[in-house]
């Protein structure tokens, strides 16, 4: 049974605050979708709010890129299953971010829509790779022998 200092009982709290930041990114991108959709149907004091939102996602996706390489790092240094994914993923939703801020600054609509999309559906997967794959690494004992490997 695992103890309250066992390591692999508790994922650390970078990878606690990266889902988190990838929850918070998910939500505030899709936000930005609504808000999007109320501007066009006529509501223009929310091209503000989306504006500010947008410089919410962009400071959410620079946490969650160096959360990505800190977790990598440590993970390495641990001897622990290292992955990629994360750190490229949170790395790509960076790019995007910013890119949409530059399309949407210069009013180029239909690219700036085309990467929202992009980037909603970039987040989900960011959090379900989050979710999945930066937690503790698994038990090393086999199921029918309980030695390790």
């Amino acid at each position: 049974m695992p103890t309250e200092t066992d390591p692999a009982a508790a994922a650390r709290w970078t990878t606690q605050v990266l889902r988190a930041t990838a929850a918070l990114a998910l939500l505030s991108t899709l936000t930005q979708g609504l808000l999007a959709g109320l501007f066009v149907t006529g509501d223009v004091g929310l091209l503000t709010v989306h504006n500010v939102l947008g410089s919410v996602i962009s400071v959410f996706a620079l946490v969650q890129f160096a959360l990505a390489l800190v977790e990598r790092r440590v993970r390495g240094r641990r001897g622990e299953a290292n992955s990629w994914r994360l750190t490229v993923l949170t790395g790509l939703f960076l790019v995007l971010v910013f890119a949409q801020i530059g399309l949407g600054m210069s009013r180029l609509v239909a690219p700036h829509m085309f990467l929202g999309v992009t980037a909603a559906a970039l987040a989900m997967l960011v959090l379900f790779v989050a979710l999945t794959e930066g937690g503790p690494a698994p038990s090393r004992r086999t199921a029918l022998t309980g030695e390790t490997l």
